[in-house]
């Protein structure tokens, strides 16, 4: 029996799916559903469904339970369905997922991974190419109405999809076969769970995208009205602090005496010209410092014109899409410029719940430590986290504070075992850890090998798991998200090679993390909680006041049994309630306040000029 047999067995129809439709505002879910055009991969019948100008209801084209549905990036179709009141099918083959899965690595660029690109790779012909394909999409996406003409078109357009999805996922099929040794009816079942569990997480996140962050629509509408007229006010009263800008015009001469002023010459990296850089990840290691801080404030207002992560729809809910599997980790890339939580933290002061909720950030705690104790089974490293702070234990199995220490009583040893897990988790070497502590590169050096003696078990595992991957040609995750691997060596423009071991010792960590997110999402969901939003290892929860004691109990349990299904431990949650807009940390809630304050007197101002205006208008000549 082939693995293509065991699925076609698996199941009554096995049915090629493919959807048009319009999208709302943000571009983000479906406004209006315009057609289905299903094709049973076996028998070859097609069925097709013009939803455009009928009513919606909750009337399944199929019935999903015993259907294996084919998508290429199913959460259009799942969006689709939700649109249409259909749910959310069960049993969800991805083929973009598992071409992400399979080739990701490998490709790179705009349409890399698309249906074209797909079939390009397995060598199927006829596949409608980009320019018929834009042209197509300009018809449905500009249009509120179609013509009779137009609609067969646009059918016609769908079903060739479906049709190309089809011959991919046949290929798709016989492919994972062989890069996964599949051979017995127990290889084929996990096979085919894991690849649904993929498939089904996708209906997850459109169910995500659809609920959308809640905000504070009047208050973002004032902000991106008064903004531009309060910038460079706000701006020159920042610069006062640190006189760095002359104007708006940064002044590098000024920025050089700052850096020698703070005794910062000797370390600070500088330009070929001998200036020193300014470059963000530059900055970033020094932001700690008040005035380095102050200095990245005002450049990002130089660089912000508006807040383009909170544009809202309708409904008041900012949205973008996730693209969940986005990275060789398989974790979210949502757009930098639209997704609210890759903007500025101060601004999070903007979402807020709607009327009669409250809203709850729920995020696993060191959740990287906690993966890699319970998928190694290193014992110390399990008890270092369970604990509660896993940064104080190790340091106290080092030897290097008393048993009775604390996160208040030592909190530099603690930043010194965060960067050494940091360090040792992803590779790095000795003089990166000397960087960051400030210390020789032998005490560096100390450090790191205390520090592996400690863990040993740890870091024999992932010695293993790496040196494994050379043989297998691969990595894998518990639930069999993979990381293939043509070579050990990567070439850079210059020509020259360098091994990539060591930047894989944290993929595992990270993509079972990913994995645990993913279980909760959908454990959350599957438990008719309203998921606002994912962040790398925590979930934006919306729940009703009256039962929010009780489900926010409940999700945290929920997010902990995830963890433990993925990696085999629970790992700890921790939350933060907002009943209100989102307070943020001191030093970011002052920003927020600084412009906020700043606009509320401007309007003053212009009420004062107008009111005045007003009384000279109303004296005699």
């Amino acid at each position: 029996m082939t693995f293509l047999d065991f699925i076609r067995n698996s199941f009554r129809r096995i049915l090629s799916v493919d959807t048009e439709y319009r999208t709302d505002p943000s571009g983000t879910i479906p406004h209006k559903v315009v057609c289905f055009v299903y094709q049973d991969i076996f028998t070859g019948e097609t069925f097709r469904y013009w939803e455009h100008d009928g009513r919606i209801t909750d009337n399944k084209h199929f019935d999903y339970d015993d259907c294996l549905l084919v998508c290429f990036n199913a959460v259009a179709e799942v969006g689709s369905y939700l649109k249409l009141l259909h749910g959310k099918p069960d049993n969800i083959w991805d083929c973009y997922v598992e071409n992400a899965r399979l080739y990701k690595p490998f490709r790179s660029g705009p349409g890399a991974l698309s249906l074209l690109a797909c079939a390009n790779f397995y060598n199927i012909p006829g596949v409608m190419p980009k320019e018929e394909k834009d042209k197509w999409l300009d018809v449905i996406i500009n249009n509120e109405s179609y013509t009779q003409e137009q609609e067969t078109g646009i059918l016609d357009y769908c079903q060739r999809d479906v049709e190309a999805t089809v011959k991919v996922f046949i290929e798709q099929v016989k492919d994972i076969e062989k890069k996964n040794n599949l051979k017995t009816i127990e290889d084929f079942e996990r096979e085919l769970w894991q690849v649904c569990f993929r498939g089904y997480s996708q209906g997850c996140v459109a169910q995500v995208e659809r609920n959308g962050i809640p905000i504070d629509v009047q208050m973002v509408n004032e902000f991106k009205d008064y903004w531009p007229k309060v910038k460079d006010r706000l701006i020159e009263k920042y610069n006062k602090e640190i006189n760095l800008f002359e104007g708006l015009k940064f002044n590098n001469n000024k920025f050089t005496d700052l850096v020698n002023k703070l005794g910062l010459s000797s370390e600070w990296p500088r330009l070929k010209s001998g200036k020193y850089a300014t470059d963000i990840k530059t900055i970033a290691r020094y932001v700690h410092i008040p005035e380095i801080k102050k200095f990245q404030e005002i450049r990002t207002f130089l660089n912000m014109t508006k807040l383009t992560n909170y544009d809202c729809d309708y409904d008041g809910k900012a949205r973008t899409t996730l693209f969940m599997f986005g990275t060789v980790t398989s974790r979210c890339t949502p757009s930098t410029a639209k997704y609210i939580f890759n903007g500025s933290a101060w601004a999070r002061n903007f979402i807020c719940p709607t009327w009669g909720h409250k809203l709850v950030y729920v995020d696993y705690s060191q959740q990287e430590p906690a993966i890699m104790g319970y998928l190694s089974k290193d014992q110390k490293l399990i008890q270092a986290y369970q604990s509660g702070d896993v940064y104080i234990h190790s340091a106290k199995l080092c030897k290097m504070i008393p048993e009775s220490a604390t996160r208040k009583t030592h909190p530099e040893m603690r930043d010194v075992f965060k960067e050494l897990f940091l360090a040792n988790g992803y590779g790095a070497g000795p003089g990166y850890v000397s960087q960051k502590l400030k210390v020789s590169l032998i005490k560096a050096k100390q450090l790191q090998l205390m520090f592996r003696e400690v863990y040993h078990v740890y870091f024999n595992w992932i010695e293993s798991i790496i040196a494994g991957a050379t043989a297998t040609g691969y990595l894998s995750t518990e639930y069999g998200w993979q990381r293939f691997i043509k070579s050990f060596t990567k070439k850079y423009k210059d020509g020259r090679r360098k091994d990539i071991g060591r930047s894989l010792l944290n993929w595992p960590v990270q993509s079972n993390g990913a994995d645990v997110l993913r279980q909760a999402m959908v454990d959350l969901t599957n438990n008719h909680f309203e998921v606002c939003a994912l962040v790398h290892d925590a979930v934006l929860l919306q729940i009703p006041i009256p039962e929010f004691k009780q489900r926010l109990d409940e999700a945290k349990q929920i997010m902990v049994g995830a963890s433990i299904k993925v990696v085999g431990g629970p790992i700890r949650v921790d939350h933060e309630e907002i009943s209100g807009n989102w307070q943020q940390k001191p030093e970011l809630q002052k920003t927020f306040d600084d412009i906020m304050n700043e606009i509320k007197n401007y309007k003053k101002e212009l009420k004062t000029e107008h009111t005045t205006d007003s009384m000279v208008a109303l004296l005699p000549n």
